[in-house]
């Protein structure tokens, strides 16, 4: 408990430490949005130009309103961080309603893709890396390993590639839908209907997520496996006679221990993927959302989703802490 209060208000401070950063290294950046805007907007030219561009960054409060000057980077911070206590965070132009429906609805369907892909690395990477382990020492198991460190090395946007090449109609049939989570028409579908095309819409971005995970996990669980096998209280327990199937399910349990620290760690590599997959499939979540405001240098959606990222990451962290505590007791998580 003393663990968790520590945690929860030290939270504060780094949400604070990773904002006041993530601002800073928005404030950098050579363009900002107003510029960006009115590139990408009405062709203006001379004191037109002059004018708009300076309406823009008194909307964006880059500039003072009555002096013209540019407010100093610490100004504008405090203005948000301001708006950001009474959780008004959303852009100019946009009320905080809105913005917080379209920001619901796309960390929604992250959230969605993350868990489905997380569920599939657990239920695919813990089997596999208990039959690996417990042939580690032998062709197959060598044969496995070489293969599992090549697939851990492919990035999210070459695994999504090759699904679209060959699963989704790249190269010959469509076997799943690539684009979307919903096919044409849909909304007028039965509910099993809509639930079955939802399920075939997730099914490439769930398994470009899980691949890397899968296969990380299952490393973990075999090397546990491995060592286990070979400790001291696995040869007593077959000197007791015990028998060769609950020996096995003793070390695999022991094996899991270190799997929930790293569910904590694969946790910002799966909001780190989202990005990559949304972008593949025409996805619009959280992370095509995020890249889209970094894009548009929105510093309001960007601070947004970070805040959301850092809270969702420390949270996992503290989680994944508990429950390695919760399964091997000796395991200390403050020593102070």
């Amino acid at each position: 408990m003393r663990t968790v209060l520590r945690r929860l208000l030290w939270m504060p401070v780094t949400l604070f430490g990773i904002a006041l950063v993530t601002f800073l290294l928005l404030d950098v950046v050579p363009s900002d949005r107003a510029v960006l805007e009115l590139q990408q907007g009405q062709r203006v030219h001379g004191e037109a130009q002059v004018a708009a561009l300076r309406a823009l960054r008194i909307r964006y409060g880059l500039i003072d309103a009555d002096t013209g000057e540019p407010r100093p980077m610490l100004a504008r911070f405090g203005s948000w961080c301001a708006r950001a206590a009474t959780f008004d965070l959303a852009p100019p132009g946009e009320t905080n309603e809105r913005f917080r429906a379209r920001f619901a609805q796309a960390l929604a369907t992250s959230a969605l893709l993350g868990v489905l892909a997380l569920i599939v690395a657990v239920g695919v990477g813990v089997p596999l890396g208990a039959w690996w382990g417990a042939r580690a020492a032998r062709g197959s198991g060598r044969l496995l390993g070489g293969i599992a460190l090549g697939l851990s090395a492919l990035p999210e946007f070459l695994v999504a590639t090759l699904l679209l090449l060959f699963v989704g109609g790249g190269v010959g049939p469509a076997l799943l839908p690539a684009v979307g989570l919903q096919s044409p028409g849909a909304e007028s579908w039965s509910g099993v209907a809509r639930l079955g095309d939802l399920l075939a819409h997730l099914a490439l971005p769930v398994l470009t997520l899980a691949l890397v995970p899968a296969v990380t996990i299952a490393r973990f669980v075999a090397e546990g496996l491995g060592r286990a096998l070979d400790a001291g209280f696995v040869h007593a327990l077959r000197g007791f006679g015990v028998g060769e199937s609950v020996v096995r399910r003793r070390a695999l349990r022991h094996a899991l221990s270190p799997v929930w620290t790293l569910l904590g760690v694969l946790v910002p590599s799966l909001l780190t993927g989202t990005v990559v997959v949304e972008q593949v499939f025409s996805i619009q979540g959280f992370g095509r959302l995020t890249l889209d405001a970094v894009l548009r240098r929105d510093v309001a959606t960007t601070m947004a989703s970070t805040l959301a990222v850092a809270v969702f990451v420390l949270l996992a962290l503290l989680v994944s802490d508990l429950l390695h505590r919760a399964a091997d007791p000796r395991v200390e998580l403050d020593r102070r």
